[in-house]
């Protein structure tokens, strides 16, 4: 979702609460009208406020998928030309406008920089980049690094899956599952 698909409702939105103020008590001068005005405003803002960080969730209006704040995961990638799977801990936070990733492995951790919900073709795609801290033990082997990932969503955000790649010229796939509490 982008600011603009709110504009529309919100406009309208202020016009009636403004129109209500007008109603209840009419306006008798000039600092009534833009006292009036700037109840709308408030009320807009505030609603806005409100709508874009927790209300989004639960009205379906528009919405991207609701990610889950926590996954287990599996990332599938090559080393020496042997298969290989590492554990990984994501830790999502989110609203209507943005998306927030953390990941952790058992020698690395990474941050978003990064973050959007698209629609292709049908389908919800989480598309991140992402730059990544390692333990100072593996540093030298393991130096920082930037990444991509391209996440499909589908309805049921429980399992989430998608490729990634980064700098180093490493690729690999990933597997999130909802952490069970």
């Amino acid at each position: 979702m982008k600011v603009s698909d709110l504009i529309k409702p919100l406009v309208a939105i202020g016009c009636v609460i403004f129109l209500l103020c007008y109603l209840i008590e009419k306006p008798n001068t000039l600092e009534d009208y833009s006292s009036y005005i700037s109840y709308a405003v408030s009320a807009v803002v505030v609603l806005f406020i409100v709508y874009e960080r927790w209300l989004w969730r639960f009205i379906p209006w528009k919405r991207p998928p609701v990610l889950k704040k926590r996954y287990d995961g599996i990332i599938y990638y090559v080393e020496n030309q042997e298969a290989k799977t590492k554990h990984i801990d994501v830790f999502i936070k989110q609203s209507l406008l943005t998306t927030m990733i953390r990941t952790r492995t058992d020698i690395n951790e990474s941050y978003s920089i990064t973050a959007s919900i698209e629609q292709e073709y049908g389908n919800h795609i989480l598309n991140y980049i992402y730059v990544t801290n390692p333990d100072a033990s593996v540093l030298k082997s393991n130096p920082i690094q930037h990444g991509a990932c391209r996440m499909v969503l589908e309805k049921d955000t429980h399992l989430v899956e998608g490729k990634y790649w980064t700098t180093s010229q490493t690729i690999g796939d990933i597997h999130w599952q909802e952490h069970a509490e």
